[in-house]
Formats: C-alpha cells, sequence, structure tokens
C-alpha cells in the first residue's frame, strides 16, 4: 500500500506566505522566531517542508526534532542535531572558528567533555549558550540560516532556555527559528505554556495556527491524491469523519481505497501497519518501542534479523508508515507510533527495552550526544522494569547532564533515582553518594534550572536528613538552604546563614569564609551595615587561600558597606582588594566590576564609572558572557552615560539589556532607567503607562532592598511631578523621611526632588490664598535628611541645590542669586546633564519671577538648545510653557538680539536650507539647529519659518 500524501499542499498558502514574509525579514539582517502551532496531523510538518523547500537556494535550511524518550526529556536533543548539521555542511573547523571566544565551550560540547568548570554555574549555563548562539550569528552572517525545530512540546528545558537566550539576545544576522508544536498537547502545567508566554511579549517573535481545512478544502485534498475530486456525498463523508484533519483525511482516503470504513480512531491509524507483512509489522513494534526517531545502527543490533531490516523497512516506508531522516527511521506521524506501540505485548515491551539499553550501552555514540543518550538508556531500563539498572544509569545520567548544564534533566533524573532509592541493593555504593548528597544534588540542580519551590523540597528532606552530629554537612545544607531562601525573595536567609555558621564552628575555613561572604551581603542588602562589615572582615582575616574568590566577595561587600558609611577612601581601597583577590577568576573580576562601577556613579564620578563598567562588559565578552552577565554590567554603563549626555547609546543599552532579562534586581534599576529617559524625552504618558506595569515587582523588592526602594521613589516623584500630581509626587519622594539606611549616594539625589516638589507645593498652596510660611516642618525634616548626609563627595552640589529650590522670601525657589550660586558651583560641570539643564532652568524661572526678563529669555534660549540636544524634550517644553506664560514668545524684547549663530543660521533659512543642509553646513546636529529656528522665530517675531524666510534679508539689514 503506498502513502497517500497529497502532492498539492492544500489550505495552508496564506500560512505559508507568512513564513515566507518571516523569512524575508530574518534574511534582511535579522533574528526571527515563528511558532507554528496546531493539533496533531493539522499538517506543520507539510508546511514546513513546504517553506524549506521554497526558499533553498536563498538559505541554508536545518530540520532537527526534540524527542519523547518517556518520562525525563532527553538535554539538547535538537541543539546537538543542529551541531552535528552544521558541522557536516559547514566543516569543524569553520564552526569552532564562528564560536569565537566561545570556541572551548562549543568544542567541549561537541566532543562530550565536561565542560569548563566555573564557580557561578549560571554563568556556566550563559557561556554555552552565548558560544552556540555566535556560532549562528556568525554563520547566518555570510548566508541566512534556517532552523526548524519539530515537536517543541518535547523539548527539554535546557533547549527552551537556549531559544529564550536566542529571542532576547537579537542575534544582527540572518537567521529564522521555525518552531512546531501540538497545540493539543500544552495543557494546564506543560513547561511549554511558561516559555510560550514569554516569548510572546518578544517583538522578533510571530505566531502562526493552523486551522482544521473546510469542506471544500477537503475535497482538493482527496482531489490532490486520487486525481479526481470525489463527489458531495462522498466529500462530505470525509470531512465529517476526519474533521478537517488533513492527516486523517490522507488515512481516511487510504482506508476508502482498500474498501471499507473504520469504526475506532485506532483502527484508522492502524490500517497501514495491519497491511504489512509479519516480518514488517515485528519491526514496527520494535521501532515504535525505540523512542521517537531511532538510528539504523541501533535498530540493527536490536532486531531479531539484521539482514530482514532492509526489506522490513522498505515495505513500511512504501506503505507511508514510516520515514527515513539521515539515518535515523521515524513514525511518520506520531500518532501511528503510539496506536503500534500499544500493540506491544508486556514480554516483547521489557525484551525490547533492554535490547534497546543493551545497545546503547555498548555503543561509542557521537560524544556530544552522551547526557542524551545516558537518558536513553536510564528510560529502556525503567521501561524493561529493571530497577537496580535503571538507578545506576539515572545516576550516570544525572551526572552528564549536570556537566552539560542540562540542570532541569539532571534534577528528573535524580528524583527518579530517589524514587528507586529503597527498592535497590547498596544504593550508597552504586551511587557513589549518599542519599542526603543525592537530594543536595538534585536541590542544587532545580535551583539552577530555577524552580525554587523543587529545590526548597528536596532541600528540606535533606535537612532532615542531617543533623548537627555531622557539623560539616549540615552546615553546607543550611547555607543551600539560605541561598534558595534568598533567590525566592524570603527574609530569613540571614538567620539560616548564621546558622550554618554556630553549626560549622571553626571547621573548614574555606567553607566558613563562603558563608561570611554571603551573609556579609545579605547584611549590606537589608541595609544592617554593620553587621556586613563586621562578618566581612571576620571572612577577610580568617580565609585561606584557596577561598580568594569567597574573600574578594567579602571585600566587595565590606567596601560598599563602608561606602555607605561615608569611609570613602576605606570603601575604594576595599573595592581595589576585591580586584587583587579576584586574580584571574572572572567570575570573582565581574562582581568586581559590577559593584565598582556601581560605586563611582553614586560618588558622582560618572567619567570613571563609564571607564570600569566598560573594562567589566570587554571581560565579559572575552569569556562569552556578554549577553547575560554583560547585560547587567549594561545596567551600570546607562545611568554613567545618561549622566554625561550620551541618550542614544543608553537608550540602545536599556532596551538589549531588558529583551537580555537580567536578575530582577538589575531589571528594575534598568526599567527605572527606561522611565527616566521616556519622562525626560518628554514621552511622559507612555513612562507613566509602563510604571504603572512595572511598579507591583518594583515596590515588592524595594520592601527590603534600600536602593532598590530609593530608586524606585526617585522615578516615582519625578513622573508625578512631570504629570503635575504633586501630592503623589510628595508621597513618593517623602519616603526619604523614614529611610533607615545609610545610602547617600541614592538619597542626595531624591533630597533635591523632594525639594523641587516642595517649592511646587508652596507655590499652589499661597496661589490658593493659604498665607506664609506653609509646609515649614516638611523643610525642616528635609533639611535634616540632608544634613544626615554631610560628608559625602556630592552633599555641598545637592546641598545647593536644595537651598535654590527652596530660596526666595516665600521658599518657592525664586531668588536668582541662590540659583546663580548653583550654576557657579564648581561640581556642576561634573554633575548629570539633567541636572545641569534644570539648574539653569530654575534661574530662567527666578529671573522672570524678579522682573529680569531680558536675562530669563537669554538663559531660556541656551536651555533649550542644549536641551535639544541631547533629546531632553521634557525640558524644551518647560521652558517654551516659561517663554509663553511670561509673554517673550512672539515678543521682541529690548537687548534681546540674535547671537553670532543665529545670524548665521538666519542667513542659511534665507537661502532656502533646510534644517539638515544647515547642520551638515554648520557642523552641528539638525536638532540643535532647530533650536536656534525657534529661538529666531522669537525674536523676530514670526510667526513661521516661511515668514522668518521671507524677511530674512531685512532683519539682516536692521540687525547689521
Amino acid at each position: 500500500m503506498r502513502s497517500q500524501s497529497a502532492p498539492d499542499m492544500v489550505g495552508r498558502q496564506s500560512e505559508l506566505e507568512a513564513l515566507r514574509a518571516v523569512f524575508d525579514e530574518a534574511a534582511a539582517g535579522s533574528t526571527r522566531l515563528v511558532l507554528i502551532s496546531g493539533e496533531a496531523g493539522i499538517g506543520k510538518t507539510r508546511l514546513l517542508e513546504e517553506l524549506a523547500a521554497e526558499v533553498a537556494d536563498e538559505s541554508d535550511v536545518i530540520v532537527t526534532h526534540c524527542l519523547d524518550y518517556g518520562a525525563v526529556v532527553v538535554p539538547y536533543a535538537p541543539i546537538s542535531g543542529l551541531l552535528r548539521e552544521l558541522v557536516e555542511s559547514h566543516g569543524r573547523e569553520a564552526v569552532d572558528k564562528a564560536a569565537g571566544t566561545g570556541r572551548r565551550m562549543l568544542s567541549e560540547f561537541i566532543d562530550g567533555s565536561k565542560l569548563s568548570p566555573t564557580r557561578d554555574d549560571r554563568m556556566g549555563v550563559d557561556r554555552l549558550n552565548d558560544a552556540i548562539t555566535t556560532v549562528l550569528e556568525n554563520l547566518a552572517a555570510s548566508k541566512p540560516l534556517v532552523i526548524v525545530i519539530e515537536d517543541l512540546h518535547w523539548a527539554d528545558p535546557a533547549t527552551l532556555d537556549f531559544l529564550r537566550f536566542v529571542a532576547r539576545a537579537g542575534v544582527r544576522s540572518g537567521l529564522l527559528f521555525a518552531l512546531s508544536f501540538r497545540s493539543d498537547e500544552v495543557k494546564r502545567g506543560h513547561p511549554l505554556r511558561t516559555f510560550l508566554a514569554e516569548l510572546e511579549r518578544n517583538r522578533r517573535v510571530d505566531r502562526i495556527t493552523l486551522p482544521r481545512l473546510t469542506r471544500t478544502q477537503v475535497r482538493d485534498q482527496a482531489r490532490s491524491i486520487l486525481g479526481t475530486a470525489p463527489d458531495a456525498d462522498r466529500t462530505l463523508a470525509l470531512f465529517e469523519r476526519s474533521e478537517g484533519v488533513p492527516f486523517f483525511v490522507e488515512e481516511l482516503v487510504c482506508f476508502d481505497r482498500a474498501g471499507g470504513v473504520p469504526d475506532t480512531l485506532r483502527e484508522l491509524l492502524l490500517n497501514r501497519y495491519d497491511a504489512l507483512g509479519d516480518s514488517a509489522r515485528a519491526l514496527m513494534r520494535i521501532l515504535a518501542a525505540g523512542g521517537e526517531r531511532v538510528e539504523h545502527d541501533l535498530l540493527a543490533a536490536v532486531v531479531d534479523d539484521p539482514g530482514t531490516l532492509d526489506d522490513d523497512a522498505r515495505e513500511a516506508i512504501d506503505a507511508g508508515l514510516i520515514s527515513i531522516h539521515d539515518r535515523d527511521y521515524a513514525f511518520r506521524h506520531a500518532l501511528v507510533r503510539d496506536a503500534v506501540r500499544e500493540e506491544l505485548l508486556p514480554g516483547e515491551a521489557t525484551r525490547f527495552n533492554t535490547r534497546y539499553a543493551q545497545a546503547l550501552t555498548a555503543e561509542e555514540g557521537a560524544p556530544g550526544e552522551r547526557a542524551g543518550r545516558a537518558t536513553r538508556i536510564a528510560s529502556h531500563w525503567m521501561e524493561a522494569h529493571d530497577v537496580q539498572r535503571a538507578f545506576a544509569a539515572s545516576i550516570t545520567a544525572m551526572d552528564l547532564s549536570l556537566d552539560a548544564f542540562a540542570y532541569a534533566s539532571a534534577a528528573q533524573l535524580g528524583e527518579r533515582a530517589l524514587e528507586l532509592w529503597d527498592l535497590v541493593a547498596e544504593p550508597d555504593a552504586t551511587a557513589a553518594m549518599s542519599r542526603v548528597d543525592l537530594l543536595r544534588e538534585v536541590s542544587g540542580a532545580w535551583y539552577q534550572d530555577g524552580d525554587m519551590g523543587r529545590a526548597l523540597a528536596m532541600v528540606d528532606l535533606a535537612l532532615r536528613e542531617t543533623s548537627p552530629e555531622d557539623p560539616t554537612r549540615h552546615a553546607d545544607v543550611l547555607r543551600q538552604k539560605a541561598a534558595i531562601r534568598d533567590h525566592s525573595g524570603a527574609t530569613d536567609a540571614p538567620q539560616l546563614y548564621e546558622q550554618a555558621l554556630d553549626v560549622l564552628g571553626d571547621r573548614d575555613p574555606v567553607m566558613r569564609t563562603w558563608i561570611l561572604a554571603e551573609l556579609a551581603a545579605q547584611y549590606m542588602l537589608i541595609g544592617n551595615l554593620d553587621d556586613g562589615i563586621r562578618r566581612a572582615t571576620e571572612a577577610l582575616e580568617n580565609a585561606p587561600r584557596e577561598a580568594r574568590r569567597f574573600a574578594s566577595v567579602a571585600a566587595n561587600v565590606r567596601g560598599c558597606s563602608r561606602l555607605s558609611l561615608m569611609d570613602i577612601s576605606g570603601g575604594l581601597e576595599d573595592l581595589e582588594l576585591a580586584k587583587e583577590l579576584a586574580g584571574r577568576d572572572p567570575d570573582a573580576l565581574l562582581r568586581y566590576y559590577v559593584n565598582a562601577s556601581d560605586s563611582l556613579a553614586l560618588l558622582g564620578d560618572f567619567p570613571r564609572s563609564l571607564e570600569v563598567a566598560s573594562e567589566g562588559l570587554r571581560l565579559a565578552r572575552a569569556n562569552g558572557v556578554e549577553r547575560s552577565v554583560g547585560s547587567i554590567l549594561a545596567v551600570n554603563t546607562v545611568d554613567p552615560l545618561f549622566a554625561l549626555g550620551q541618550w542614544e547609546h543608553a537608550d540602545e543599552l536599556i532596551d538589549r539589556s531588558l529583551e537580555l532579562d537580567p536578575p530582577l534586581s538589575f531589571k528594575i534599576f534598568m526599567r527605572a532607567a527606561k522611565l527616566r529617559s521616556l519622562l525626560w524625552r518628554g514621552q511622559v504618558d507612555k513612562a507613566w503607562e509602563l510604571y504603572g506595569k512595572w511598579r507591583p515587582g518594583m515596590t515588592s523588592l524595594g520592601s527590603h532592598q534600600a536602593q532598590v526602594r530609593l530608586c524606585v521613589a526617585a522615578v516615582a516623584g519625578h513622573l508625578a511631578f512631570a504629570r503635575g500630581d504633586l501630592d503623589s509626587a510628595w508621597e513618593a519622594v517623602s519616603s526619604l523621611f523614614s529611610e533607615q539606611t545609610p545610602a547617600s549616594g541614592w538619597t542626595l539625589p531624591l533630597a533635591g526632588i523632594a525639594a523641587r516638589v516642595l517649592a511646587a507645593k508652596r507655590r499652589a498652596l499661597l496661589a490658593r490664598g493659604a498665607e506664609a510660611p506653609v509646609l515649614t516642618v516638611e523643610e525642616e525634616q528635609l533639611r535634616a535628611c540632608l544634613a544626615r548626609d554631610e560628608g559625602w563627595p556630592t552633599h555641598s552640589l545637592w546641598s545647593t541645590v536644595v537651598d535654590a529650590e527652596l530660596s526666595g522670601s516665600l521658599a518657592t525657589g525664586d531668588d536668582p542669586d541662590a540659583w546663580q550660586r548653583l550654576v557657579d558651583h564648581p561640581d556642576l560641570p561634573g554633575a548629570a546633564v539633567v541636572l545641569r539643564l534644570l539648574a539653569r532652568l530654575g534661574l530662567a524661572r527666578a529671573f522672570l519671577e524678579s522682573g529680569d526678563r531680558a536675562r530669563a529669555a537669554e538663559t531660556l534660549d541656551a536651555v533649550l538648545a542644549d536641551a535639544d540636544d541631547v533629546g531632553a524634550q521634557l525640558v524644551v517644553a518647560t521652558a517654551e510653557q516659561l517663554l509663553q506664560r511670561a509673554g517673550i514668545r512672539g515678543e521682541r524684547v529690548p537687548g534681546n538680539e540674535l547671537t553670532a549663530r543665529e545670524r548665521q543660521v538666519l542667513e542659511l533659512i534665507g537661502q532656502g536650507l533646510s534644517n539638515a543642509q544647515i547642520a551638515g553646513r554648520l557642523f552641528i546636529s539638525p536638532k540643535t539647529v532647530s533650536v536656534h529656528v525657534s529661538a529666531i522665530l522669537r525674536k523676530l517675531g514670526a510667526a513661521s519659518r516661511t515668514e522668518a524666510a521671507h524677511r530674512a534679508s531685512q532683519a539682516l539689514a536692521q540687525v547689521d
């Protein structure tokens, strides 16, 4: 019986066109992912085959699959297949070269070696993902690369993690991932549901859902198979029985040709199988027991008579039951495989699975697929009900999965071993570890995978099975639990670390240094700086040489804590000590760069902060973690860039880093940077909308982390002030008054915002008839907070800001002398560009309040030019409002003559040049030209650019 696939694809033209459009976008030089979903038999594979055929001449197409081998998914199955195909098509040397700095990591993965050790296991995952992504990026740069991954519903978490990474990384090459999955398999609780939800929020991801065929399309499909269209009755019968599922249409047409109508779905699915000879049917049962795909050599090692394998396989292929993919056999559809597998007798299932396990154990196989092969062996022994061998194989597969950073698979395998623990002889000897150690391995794997609930459950079991009588192990389990609790956002981690230290005593100085360093970090984060310094000092004074990395962490923590307590020189010395202790350990060095760059920014040394953060980014790039750990350092790069007026670069880093999904606290700081950027660029409503969306997560973490709390207060205060909601603005910034954590680098800028809001509230109250003085208690609270931070390097500047904002007889900020002192402050030129703009904006407003309209106009013109040049449209809008409110706009002000630059611009306007042309002629930005044009229109009293151009010669003659 021959295959009855339709020669022509029916009812999928619009979906194919959509796929082609996504491919064209990717081929233009970007990364695109498209999710193709639909129920079993709906035609996902056929659609992808049509796409592959259509773009084959324009791109390299690689097809790989996720594999179903039982309860524990095979780690990296489609990724291993992808790399194998790339090596075959491009050569190993080209693939290694394309990996760049990740060459060693990639080579170890392909060769099946234990991947290079890293102190930070999550960094190991990131390095591997980055190495594979870099390969794809570089190979796709010369020719678009289409990667088809089918059956994503069987994907292992490591593969999904890689795809998340690619989607976030945004490779700038012609790269298209086409991912298919059975929507009917993705029930509630399925791991793919969370993955799909995450990807659907990504702008690089499209989704195509395949519907069932209509009655007309069913008729067209039958006609394509049969050569003639079925009559109306037969079409209706096909449509009703197939329910519009293309695979069922094909099988029903096949069944109808053989004569008869199937009574059940199972009968339909087994129709082709039943038509085979006895030997071919036996082969199909063996194949069904082997999993989703079975290699030819493996199948030959398992069958009863290898001599009949080729003939039997050919018979099944001709019947349309199985297909060949490279050297693998697979059922044409998973539904058919499931039906054939149900035909297995109990004895057959045991016998076949035993053979598969033995054959897989005996073969060498591809080095890079050792973890996957070990997982398959364990699954076959489980299916064969050989618990002793299943236990040993599960332990081996767990170890290999851990070596490959496939943490979810490792955890699942470890849990299987725990289930079998009491059923096997001498489990400790077989596993080469105790049950407690296995529980801790499983907990650690779940922790690295991000499943804190499972991690905590496993470590609690381990804790119950240990006691203080084994102090080193008990302390280590407590340390592990503390780390999990901290990562879960709980607040009891410090108590657990202290308990671990009490249990450990003076034993194991390396572990004690580790626990002390982590405890000190916890104390610093919650604002208990004295205890943080005490514990960090203890770690530094007692750390053995082999604990230098943990000592580096302790020096980092002590340095940041001492800075917060205004021991500036001591804090900076500790940070340099942290760098020295890190040596060449990239993990410890990157932690130093994160802390040092952040501290320098808080001290107001933006150029040096940017320099240190950039050094850290280079180190991250060299170690293959630019897209992961590098995104954290990008957070620390953004604030200096923004302060120095390099807003375009800062915005690029913000958007890219948010897509890379950094850890929660860093994500909050990056979101705050995004909100500030939108705010000062004048997009207040959009910033407010995003703040409403992000606020719950920001405030939740801020409840027990002072830096996050103060950062969110500053953003909320700025946003509410910009919207004119002074009460909400004051509510946000007044949290400063109850802040107990020393954090001058955060509280001083917040005091500046609070003074601005307080002055505005005073003006509003006085305008409504209130009698001065007003809000004196609030000012006293503010100044008390300001005094608390005396000694911080930027205190003098921020104190002058507060004095200016609250200057004048009514303390509403209308004293030009106070604002002039701020503008002339020696530290202002090195301050953030926004503060410099606001200082001159305040000066201009004070000039207006004092009646000095000429100096106000001159100051506002300068503010407009500089603000527009960096993109601070909120400042531009505020300056424009001041001009209009004072009646300066459209009115010639005595002494308000054109500047030399404005004369140049006006002359070029008269020549008919556009802003872009003028910018090119004068070597300035178009934005600056637009500011000069606005100033010219105001000074000449012209209503439009056209009028100014018409009057240019007259105006120039008048000025000359």
